[in-house]
């Protein structure tokens, strides 16, 4: 009984993995698979599942042998129960299954497709930009020899903070002076 079972699971699950596998090949190389940790490993599980399921359906792609009824019955004390089972197993005939995929999980699938279509899409168009920013960076690298002047010039962006937080005496806000009520008025 567990063979006959068994070998009825292993036909539907060949036949559910021959349905549902794809002749398409994705490029798992895209930005879009490692744009973020949280993306990356997404995709990763994704993939250990898109490799284990052509594996599956390369080892159910073909259909199951006959049952050696003879060796089974070799082997059990009990001859009539192989003899049921045998006839059970020839008169048997299970309709196959199928699975339909709902209606919820394909709109919640299409809307996951959909968004990592627009982080690709997003992740394409900054790549450019940030590539050219990085090797700015690398090229201004600030070092120990790196002079005030040249962090000025290199960063006019923390040049114009730091001289408006020096106009505004943001930088005595920890000093004694401050700390005192009348500070203030002495302004």
């Amino acid at each position: 009984l567990l063979t006959m079972m068994n070998t009825t699971v292993k036909a539907a699950t060949r036949r559910l993995v021959r349905s549902m596998s794809t002749k398409t090949q994705v490029d798992w190389s895209k930005p879009a698979f490692s744009g973020t940790p949280k993306i990356a490993a997404h995709f990763n599980a994704i993939k250990s599942w898109v490799s284990m399921a052509d594996a599956e359906a390369e080892k159910y792609s073909a259909p199951p042998g006959p049952v050696d009824f003879a060796a089974a019955k070799a082997s059990v004390r009990d001859k009539e129960l192989v003899d049921i089972l045998e006839a059970f197993y020839k008169a048997n005939t299970p309709q196959p299954e199928t699975h339909e995929w709902s209606t919820e999980d394909q709109e919640a699938t299409d809307h996951q497709i959909a968004f990592m279509r627009d982080q690709t899409e997003y992740i394409e168009e900054a790549l450019p930009v940030l590539k050219k920013e990085l090797e700015f960076f690398k090229a201004v690298r600030t070092t120990k020899d790196t002079t005030y002047r040249q962090m000025c010039e290199n960063h006019p962006v923390i040049h114009e903070e730091v001289e408006d937080e020096l106009e505004r005496r943001e930088w005595f806000k920890d000093t004694e002076f401050d700390k005192s009520k009348d500070g203030a008025a002495a302004h």
